[in-house]
């Protein structure tokens, strides 16, 4: 018989004896945690992965939502959410992971701000109110943790977490787990916020000309794919120049900001509308005919006519604009297109303004003739 302590092999009773000492030496539940605590990381990264990839802020939040209730349910929790440019706020709050209409205080989030600027890490919230007093305001939703919202651009705005519902205290691993993905939170809003300055105007918050343009090969390219059609639209504010000599500068940004609201509301699912520079505006109109095509310009053209801009102690304000149309075809490129459409707003503008036009085949001849008299006669 082969003798097992020659064999290389351990008898029974000296792996009992092994494991115990593992054990009441503390070895076993080390090793344990350092177990849980690689499943935790690996899940930490499987999730950072699928945050970052979600391109709206909305989504993000809905997602980060779900992991946690996969593991608890706080009170209350609280994302304020602050753009690198511009000064709109944003929240999203929830009671118990549902919806909420409550609001953090402006005051109370500034303060928050303030300590984070010079503390950018997630800190207890009894830590940050003896650091910088009390937070009468916050009471009412048994705040338990702050993470900040930190990226290249500084800081983005704040998550509070509240105390959980049920199950005691958080975890270690929890307030882990939170900590970090709140961080990939950071960088999923950093990139989505940057992407959207990226394609959109600051002064009217449009999209710009680069991604209007991208965005009208695409439609071109669907309509050629399922047989649909759509059109283009380029509008002007009629004596543009003539309102900035009249009113000044500021007057003139805030018609255009009006005008960029106005806009937006005209718009249907699907359509797109960008500056295209100075008072020049661009819309994609998507799934629409001839006739619906000039409705929807008729309709904007009358909802800007019925604008009115406040400015300082002024009487209200008005502008008009002058539309050209041009049905999108999918053997013309994007530039050829909107230059058609370009073509038809300099006839709207020659025929006395604040009107549509619908440009045609044979049109080119007619819009040029008209170019070339009306040049150097009148500014738009």
């Amino acid at each position: 018989m082969v003798n097992n302590f020659e064999s290389g092999q351990a008898s029974s009773p000296d792996i009992l004896s092994q494991y115990n000492l593992l054990r009441d030496s503390g070895a076993l539940e080390n090793l344990e945690a350092m177990r849980r605590e690689n499943r935790e990381l690996d899940r930490l990264i499987t999730d950072a992965a699928a945050l970052i990839s979600l391109p709206s802020v909305p989504l993000m939040l809905d997602f980060v939502i779900d992991k946690l209730l996969e593991r608890f349910i706080p009170e209350f929790l609280g994302f304020v959410i602050e753009p690198p440019r511009g000064s709109r706020i944003s929240q999203f709050c929830y009671r118990n992971l549902k919806p909420s209409d409550e609001v953090i205080p402006l005051e109370s989030y500034r303060q928050l701000r303030e300590f984070f600027m010079s503390k950018p890490y997630s800190a207890r919230f009894e830590t940050i109110r003896d650091a910088i007093g009390g937070f009468p305001d916050l009471d009412g939703f048994s705040p338990e943790m702050v993470f900040p919202l930190m990226g290249i651009g500084g800081l983005y705005g704040i998550v509070v977490l509240g105390n959980k519902v049920v199950g005691g205290d958080y975890t270690d691993l929890e307030r882990m787990y939170v900590d970090r993905l709140t961080r990939f939170l950071a960088v999923g809003i950093q990139n989505e916020m940057h992407h959207h300055s990226s394609i959109t105007d600051p002064k009217t918050g449009l999209y710009n000309h680069d991604f209007f343009v991208r965005r009208l090969d695409e439609e071109k390219a669907r309509c050629a794919r399922h047989g649909n059609q759509a059109a283009v639209l380029m509008l002007d504010v009629d004596h543009f120049k003539r309102f900035n000599d009249n009113y000044g500068h500021m007057a003139g940004d805030e018609a255009l900001e009006s005008l960029a609201v106005t806009l937006k509301g005209a718009m249907r699912t699907g359509d797109a509308v960008a500056r295209f520079g100075g008072e020049e505006f661009c819309v994609l109109a998507v799934d629409c005919d001839e006739q619906g095509a000039m409705e929807l310009a008729e309709r904007i053209r009358e909802s800007v006519e019925v604008m009115r801009i406040i400015h300082g102690n002024a009487d209200a304000l008005s502008v008009t604009v002058s539309i050209g149309v041009r049905m999108l075809d999918h053997l013309l490129d994007a530039k050829r297109l909107i230059d058609d459409a370009d073509k038809a707003l300099y006839s709207s503008k020659a025929s006395g303004r604040n009107r549509c036009t619908f440009f045609r085949p044979g049109f080119l001849g007619r819009a040029m003739l008209i170019r070339t008299v009306k040049a150097g006669a009148e500014k738009r």
